[in-house]
């Protein structure tokens, strides 16, 4: 099957060689790892050391505790994520998660999280797109650090418009009361949960999801995403 359907880097979109590897090698660096000054909260690079704190973090209160974030979302990594979700390049979740355990692994289980928790999609856009993208980045991350996955946790009760398109206050009633708690899982009684998602912006998703956590006895709620945007 790798003759037939060949592994493409999830950086440049060429075939890679050799086909063993997740990336090409001269793809190795190319996307921007988070590195220090950075947001004691949301995880957001920041220009000045002597920060504490981003922009939104300032002029907002998140209910989550902290979050954690591998690479700047830039026009690379957007262009490779929009081709793992929209174009069925799965395989690039395999890079993807190798190098969060890379930078992460120690990091994700000093945080001692019970559950790792995917935010959910839509049933319509799950069926359309065939698999939800958090849910393969947490399932890599459970097999390495041996934190369960519990994939139906939240569920995204309505759909919702796309965030992008929106401004922060649209963003914010945008998921009012999208996210609830399965009735399936009533009987679960977790203390320290750690969200997973591939991107986080203005953190009005992950958010919504920590509200509906924390009503439900959560005591503590931290994140962990793929991508992230400059703060300031």
């Amino acid at each position: 099957m790798d003759y037939v359907y060949p592994n493409r880097c999830p950086v440049c979109g060429d075939i890679i060689t050799p086909r063993q590897q997740t990336v090409c090698p001269g793809c190795v660096n190319i996307f921007q790892v988070i590195k220090s000054p950075k947001c004691l909260k949301c995880g957001k690079p920041i220009e000045q050391e002597e920060q504490e704190y981003c922009f939104d973090c300032t002029k907002s209160t998140f209910h989550y505790n902290r979050g954690f974030a591998l690479w700047i979302y830039d026009e690379k990594v957007k262009k490779s994520i929009a081709n793992f979700k929209f174009h069925h390049r799965r395989e690039y979740s395999k890079y993807y998660i190798q190098e969060i355990l890379h930078y992460y692994r120690q990091e994700i289980i000093k945080v001692s999280p019970e559950v790792l928790v995917p935010v959910p999609l839509h049933k319509s856009k799950l069926k359309e797109r065939g698999f939800n993208q958090a849910y393969l980045l947490a399932r890599g991350i459970s097999k390495s650090v041996g934190i369960p996955v519990v994939e139906n946790y939240l569920l995204r009760s309505h759909k919702t418009k796309a965030q992008k398109r929106l401004n922060d206050r649209e963003r914010a009633n945008n998921l009012q009361g999208a996210f609830t708690v399965n009735p399936a899982y009533s009987f679960a009684s977790y203390s320290k949960v750690m969200l997973v998602d591939d991107i986080y912006t203005t953190g009005s998703t992950i958010d919504a999801c920590a509200q509906v956590l924390l009503q439900t006895g959560v005591t503590e709620v931290d994140f962990f995403s793929l991508t992230i945007g400059k703060g300031f």
